[in-house]
Order: structure tokens, then sequence, then C-alpha cells
């Protein structure tokens, strides 16, 4: 099955030509329903309640160059950034957020949207400057599997795993952007092995699940936060890093 990258209102999209009625895929950080989730509360949201204690950091991500100056204490990484709506969201929180995104046509899209964002008009909403104060704590690492990349990085407090899973009902069809890119993943999304690793390597891993699915790699884990649709299952990583307090 094919996808195709095309221009459409000057967004890069995403989409299947054979499957139309699949949607396309781009990224918007500017979208009206995503300003108006930041404006709120953001203690509320299950994926920021799952990863701890946020930083107090206002500082901007280093460029790739200079990422070892990055601190532990505030740096996470998402290995399975998809559309990059959870790292947004946590960047918005506080955390410098390190990005991997396998697949380079997702990639494209991915770097599409944060590059139309960084040349939005100067901020007057809260919403619109939290979303530059939160674009200047992102980087998106080259296309490569997270196997790869995740040894390459520097130190982070907590690793985010959101791997794809298989349709527990084959004849319904998930959500469009589910879909989309599970299609164009394919079976090396599922996250195996990532688990091992990602706890090897930080202090924290949290890992997002449907809300009624085995945990990822039937390793059970230390607490969970649960929604009406997902789970996030949270992990005490084997790193021997200093903790953040």
């Amino acid at each position: 099955m094919t996808a195709e990258l095309f221009r459409h209102n000057d967004r890069l999209c995403l989409g299947l030509p054979a499957e139309p009625e699949a949607g396309v895929l781009c990224v918007d950080f500017a979208d009206p329903a995503i300003q108006h989730r930041i404006s709120k509360a953001l203690s509320g949201e299950a994926v920021v309640k799952a990863m701890g204690q946020r930083p107090h950091t206002s500082s901007p991500h280093p460029l790739f160059s200079q990422i070892q100056l990055l601190k532990p204490e505030s740096h996470l990484i998402d290995a399975t950034a998809g559309l990059g709506l959870d790292a947004f969201i946590l960047a918005c929180a506080g955390w410098h957020v390190t990005m991997i995104e396998q697949s380079p046509l997702i990639h494209a899209v991915l770097s599409d949207g944060i590059q139309r964002a960084l040349l939005l008009p100067i901020p007057e909403t809260t919403a619109q400057k939290l979303t530059r104060e939160a674009l200047s704590r992102l980087y998106l690492c080259p296309p490569g599997s997270s196997l790869d990349v995740l040894p390459t990085l520097p130190e982070a407090h907590v690793i985010y795993l959101d791997p794809m899973f298989p349709d527990r009902d084959k004849s319904a069809r998930v959500k469009k952007n589910r879909y989309l890119l599970q299609q164009l993943h394919g079976e090396e999304a599922l996250g195996h092995n990532l688990l091992p690793l990602a706890l090897s390597l930080a202090h924290k891993v949290v890992v997002k699940r449907p809300a009624r699915a085995l945990p990822l790699e039937n390793i059970k884990p230390s607490a969970a936060i649960t929604g009406k649709t997902s789970r996030f299952d949270i992990y005490a990583g084997k790193s021997k890093r200093l903790i953040m307090p």
C-alpha cells in the first residue's frame, strides 16, 4: 500500500490514494482545538500526570551538536513520536522533548508542522505564547528506528513509548490517524524489544496502551494511570543516573 506526500493549503499532507476514505495526515499545532487544549490546566492531562514532577525550565532545546548540554532531569525522549501531539503537550508542560520517528514520510509531515508553527505571527494569546515556548523545547531527530537511535541520545529522565497495537476487531476501522499510522509503520512499530532497551537507559519509562490491552511485552508496570480509552503504564527504569528530586 503506497502512501503519497502532497501539499494542501500550504501544509504537507500524507494520504493513501488507494484508500481515500482513510483521510489524510498533517500536523498543525495552531489548530484551534489544540490551542484550546493547551490553554487549560496541563496538570489535568493524563500524559502529563504519567510523567510525574514537571521540570521548571524555560530555556530552548539546544542544537543537536550541543544536545549533551541538556540536564537529564528536564529531558524526555518520545521514542515513537508519530504526529508529535503528545510531545508538544509535554513540551508545553515544561519538558525538553527529543522526538524519534522511524517513518521518513511521517517524519516529513511532522517536520513540516514544526517549521510552519515557527513561522506563525508574534504570539498574542496565552496559548500562542505557550506554543512558541514549547517549540523551542522540541527537537526532532533524523528519521530512524528507536532501537538504533535511543542509545545515541543523551541522558533522559523519562522515555515515553506509544507503540502501535493490533486491532482487536478487524471489522471496525480505528480512528483515521491511527489507521494511517498503522499502515505506514507496519509490524516493526509494535514496540518489540523497545521497552527493555528503554528501561536500561532512563530512570522512568511510560508506555501508552489501550485501556484494556495487556502490558507491552507482558512486562508488568509499577503503576498505571487509566482513562476512558487509554492507559499509561509506568515503569521504574534501571538507569543508575541521579533521580530527579
